[in-house]
């Protein structure tokens, strides 16, 4: 390799010179020498593509909802793939028509919500999609079908995504009505290879021709070739990729934008690209990670393409939407290189992870390079959630990447993730104490999602015994073993950190996610200083401050709202609050997977010296359970069995084998699955956690060592069983004596 470079170097040296892109291009490989690879990674499968004269016609779909900003990468690259094998292929993006086509639903006023905003893609799911969205976009779809039906295809290819599966569904329906002899492929994320009989898209799996699951080039092209060459099946073909296959990404075709109108999207000059696919890291957490193994492309390879789409289309936005766009830092920063020496304007972002080897210099280079902003997982604040995450970072190392990024204007968007399963009071305070403690750094935009989502292709879902996680739902989503963190836990942590964030003050914007309703409907709050802000340094503090005795569920859940109520004042000093939960409004800001039968009203008053007084009252209902008579098993609330270790997907496979739960790599055995729902029916019978609870106390955290909190002065029968102690600046309680 360095041969090859000191040989181009001498001949550009000795010969007359050639043409200025001659020239930039042979300084471009010099400037990317020290950080490139000189061959392609090791392990990795080409994908053979072969051109001849074929008569399969394929139409390639995407579906809403998904990112309006650019023409979608996935089917541009199949497609290019497609016909490079030599079938005439098409792509139709109806997420952009449908987004741009909701722009007049809202004008109208026919929706009172953005459905393309994150905060509402629960909106796009199951029986919320078919109410609130699926009247206004039929009639796009209806429309699209007549004119499929005028130039049918052979082949009709789909890609799912949770939050698009209901529209897709419908989609395959109809077009079997009308053109029955149609072969319909679907692959995508929410594709999986589920043990028999379970399905792979849900119960609808019959609908399909062909369910592919994995990396989709290579199968794509070998479907086509049986179509091609007539070979019919009488059942649903589920393809998957090779587990540890990974597919070589140099030198595929360039992705066909060639039936997208550019004008149509957000950025009319951007494109979507990928440095690799994959992700380094195995966060217990996500899913991604193990969709498809790791490897990146070469540098030079992604330097050609983009410099094509440059002089080409005028394109000089690019997102990378690989999982992890720094997973290898090197060929990252000889992307950099190559795009300065080549003095190409452009402005680029993608995904990537906080690191500690990304110093000031590193991030000059991105800088100059076009680089405006980088899309984190910063998940947490808690260095003991990050490890119990296996982020591989600490707190000092993001904060570090946050200063760096402001000094040399790389951006900051921000993903966090609010109740993982071993997250306490604490850990969630650090979260926001690690954002108003880098407020004024390069953090741009805050993203919370809908809390810590239980995956059945990571870790926590294969091994959720490790991370104190019940095998059984409850109310719908997960639970703790202890029983102190729910899905309702969960929801008062994600409400209490949207009306932190809309708190927020900073010396530049921060956006954060909008939910206008919260202050409208859920919460007021009157600072006694608004202009007050305060510098805060991380804590320990004990929020177990009311004590029911009622059971851990109760008694964890009445002090969440201290979290809340003790950052805001640490930050913003004295004020006056009211905030409330209801089950009919949480329902509507929040959606079914996070609300539910919890009622609660908060009066808090605390002022600049932290002496405060507080009148809570709560009211929590079990859900009814909901029983089918003809499968006495298909309850599904309060308590239902959930068993991920028999998945046979890719993704799961190899998240199970780095989580190495209890029942080994091949899943439950019969019996254990039994005694799973024989668990399930013993919850069901022995425990309900509803509760009605009214609390009133006063206290003070004027003195920094010494948090006395006074006993209620109403409502004592819990607390006048405890006694507080105080030591080290936190208050612990312990029971007093009986005698």
């Amino acid at each position: 390799m360095d041969n090859f470079y000191k040989y181009k170097k001498q001949l550009v040296e000795s010969r007359p010179l050639e043409p200025d892109a001659d020239i930039k291009h042979i300084a471009m490989l010099q400037a990317i020498a020290p950080y490139a690879k000189g061959k392609v990674q090791r392990n990795v499968t080409n994908v053979d593509i072969s051109y001849a004269h074929r008569k399969t016609k394929l139409l390639l779909l995407l579906l809403p909802e998904w990112a309006p900003m650019f023409p979608p990468f996935n089917i541009a690259r199949l497609s290019a793939v497609a016909k490079g094998a030599g079938y005439e292929s098409t792509c139709i993006d109806l997420n952009i028509k449908a987004y741009n086509e909701a722009r007049k639903w809202i004008m109208k006023g026919l929706i009172d919500f953005d459905p393309w905003d994150g905060t509402r893609d629960w909106k796009w799911l199951a029986a919320d999609y078919h109410t609130g969205i699926h009247p206004h976009l039929e009639p796009l779809l209806r429309k699209y079908i007549e004119e499929i039906k005028l130039n049918p295809p052979d082949v009709i290819g789909f890609t799912m995504y949770y939050c698009n599966a209901e529209p897709v569904k419908y989609m395959v329906k109809e077009l079997r009505k009308e053109l029955p002899n149609v072969k319909i492929l679907v692959g995508g994320p929410n594709v999986r290879n589920n043990v028999d009989p379970h399905p792979w898209t849900g119960e609808d799996d019959n609908i399909f021709d062909y369910i592919i699951n994995g990396e989709g080039e290579m199968l794509l092209l070998n479907i086509l070739e049986e179509i091609e060459n007539g070979v019919v099946h009488e059942k649903v073909q589920k393809l998957a990729q090779p587990e540890e296959q990974r597919l070589n990404l140099n030198d595929l075709p360039r992705p066909d934008y060639s039936t997208f109108d550019f004008n149509e999207y957000v950025f009319p000059n951007g494109v979507n690209s990928e440095i690799s696919r994959g992700c380094t890291a195995k966060c217990t957490f996500c899913e991604e990670t193990h969709f498809w193994k790791y490897r990146q492309r070469l540098a030079t390879d992604v330097l050609s393409e983009i410099e094509t789409l440059y002089y080409e289309k005028g394109t000089d936005i690019v997102w990378f939407i690989d999982s992890l766009v720094n997973g290898n830092l090197n060929e990252l920063r000889a992307f950099c290189k190559g795009v300065i020496t080549k003095e190409m304007k452009i402005h680029w972002t993608g995904y990537a992870r906080c690191d500690g080897r990304m110093d000031l210099a590193y991030y000059q280079d991105l800088a100059d390079s076009g680089c405006t902003m980088l899309n984190y997982g910063i998940e947490s604040g808690s260095q003991k959630v990050l490890d119990d995450i296996d982020k591989g970072v600490t707190i000092a190392e993001m904060e570090q990447n946050l200063r760096d990024g402001k000094t040399t204007g790389v951006a900051a968007f921000t993903n966090w993730i609010v109740g993982f399963p071993t997250e306490s009071y604490q850990d969630f305070v650090d979260s926001m104490t690690f954002i108003w403690r880098n407020r004024n750094t390069s953090i741009t935009n805050i993203a919370a999602g809908f809390g810590f989502g239980l995956g059945m292709d990571t870790i926590v879902g294969q091994n959720p015994a490790k991370f104190n996680l019940l095998d059984h739902k409850y109310a719908g989503g997960w639970i703790t073993k202890d029983y102190r963190l729910s899905k309702f836990h969960v929801m008062v942590r994600m409400k209490i950190f949207a009306i932190f964030l809309q708190h927020l003050r900073s010396e530049n914007r921060i956006d954060v996610p909008q939910r206008h309703n919260l202050p409208k409907n859920h919460y007021k709050i009157v600072f006694n200083n608004p202009n007050l802000q305060k510098e805060i340094e991380y804590e320990n503090f004990d929020y177990n401050i009311i004590f029911p005795d009622i059971g851990p569920f109760a008694d964890s859940l009445v002090n969440e709202i201290f979290t809340m109520f003790r950052i805001l004042w640490r930050t913003r000093g004295g004020f006056t609050a009211t905030i409330k939960f209801d089950q009919e409004l949480d329902l509507i800001e929040f959606g079914e997977r996070n609300a539910g039968p919890y009622w609660a009203n908060h009066k808090f008053i605390i002022d600049d010296e932290g002496n405060w007084e507080a009148d809570f009252d709560y009211l929590f209902k079990q859900p009814e359970r909901i029983i089918n008579p003809q499968d006495p098993l298909s309850h599904k609330s309060p308590f239902f069995a959930q068993d991920y270790s028999r998945q046979t997907s890719n993704a799961s496979i190899r998240a199970r084998k780095l989580a190495k739960p209890a029942w080994g790599e091949g899943g439950r055995n019969h019996e254990e699955f039994m005694q799973l729902i024989a668990d399930e029916k013993e919850l069901n019978e022995t425990i309900d956690f509803s509760f009605k609870y009214n609390w009133q106390g006063t206290g003070s955290w004027k003195d920094a060592d010494k948090y006395i909190i006074a006993v209620p002065s109403k409502h004592t029968k819990s607390t006048a069983n405890y006694k507080p102690v105080v030591f080290d600046s936190v208050i612990k309680w312990e029971k007093k004596s009986t005698e």
